[in-house]
């Protein structure tokens, strides 16, 4: 059964980026990542308290799930929507895919003792940007060109603070959560916090109202809802169903299917082929993940982490 839940992880991961595409097209992106966590919220509410879970946090307690919740949803979230309005659902599917990549090198300079750099380590961190360099080749050359299209650019960096953005949280849930607080606490907390955050900067950047056909139309409801409930809530569930029974490196490897989903469902869904920049810096980031995250020591640190 954890296989299908392992596939179910990776397949909400990697169509996420169809749905928020179809999203940013009709609502303004600071609104649409505001609509994402605000249903999320309700979904984690709704759960908590029919099941019984208990989501107080002591004040003291607080800022560890608020400043998790910036990095995980909160920034993250207005890179990711207000990038992919330049770009293929594919591309911001492969730069989700680099976000170990940006795991490592953070942890190996926060965490001591956590990770370092090795021979075959550093390599791969070589030949990540190696192929981070052939995904972003396209948005250069139209950038370079007589049409000067700078939007290509700069949603392609727009996704890669993502990428890093995700990273951040990842990096600072394992330095300030472990035994402090219950994932129930910490799952409501970054989902308010994030919330509040987002409507915010939606006001602030003036909420632009589609017109009512747009709104009611069934793709843009089926992709809010979907994101929010699927690719947010229920991969959130399955992902905390993984780490307990596989531990986190086997859990992660649900990131590595991410890219070849996201290129997969704007195929399917829109006709989109990719182009060899994307394939090519695709297979090359595999393989540098493949460098930096299974070597004879982070396996050892896996399996302990799965008793």
């Amino acid at each position: 059964m954890n296989v299908f839940y392992f596939f179910l992880l990776a397949f909400f991961w990697g169509t996420a980026f169809v749905g928020v595409k179809y999203t940013v097209d009709v609502f303004d992106p600071y609104f649409s990542a505001f609509l994402r966590v605000f249903i999320g919220f309700i979904f984690f509410t709704v759960w908590f308290l029919l099941t019984k879970q208990s989501f107080y946090l002591p004040r003291k307690e607080a800022w560890r799930p608020w400043l998790a919740g910036m990095l995980i949803m909160g920034i993250p979230f207005i890179f990711l929507y207000w990038g992919q309005q330049f770009l293929p659902p594919g591309t911001g599917g492969i730069f989700n895919g680099t976000v170990p990549l940006w795991v490592f090198i953070i942890a190996a300079f926060t965490l001591k003792g956590e990770d370092s750099f090795t021979w075959r380590k550093a390599v791969g961190v070589v030949v990540g940007f190696i192929g981070l360099m052939f995904i972003f080749q396209p948005a250069v050359e139209a950038y370079t060109s007589a049409s000067m299209n700078k939007a290509a650019l700069y949603g392609s960096v727009s996704l890669l603070l993502m990428a890093i953005c995700y990273a951040c949280g990842n990096v600072l849930i394992k330095y300030i959560m472990i035994n402090k607080i219950t994932w129930q606490q910490s799952v409501f907390h970054q989902y308010l916090f994030s919330m509040v955050f987002l409507f915010i900067v939606s006001l602030l950047a003036g909420i632009k109202i589609p017109s009512f056909e747009q709104v009611l139309s069934p793709k843009v409801i089926i992709s809010v809802l979907y994101v929010a409930l699927g690719s947010s809530a229920a991969a959130l569930l399955l992902l905390m169903k993984l780490l307990k029974e596989w531990g986190a490196l086997r859990a992660s490897i649900a990131t590595y299917l991410v890219p070849f989903i996201a290129l997969g469902s704007d195929f399917l869904l829109n006709g989109r082929i990719p182009n060899k920049y994307e394939i090519i810096g695709m297979f090359i980031i595999v393989v540098s993940l493949v460098l930096i995250q299974f070597d004879k020591t982070s396996l050892k640190r896996s399996s302990l982490e799965k008793h």
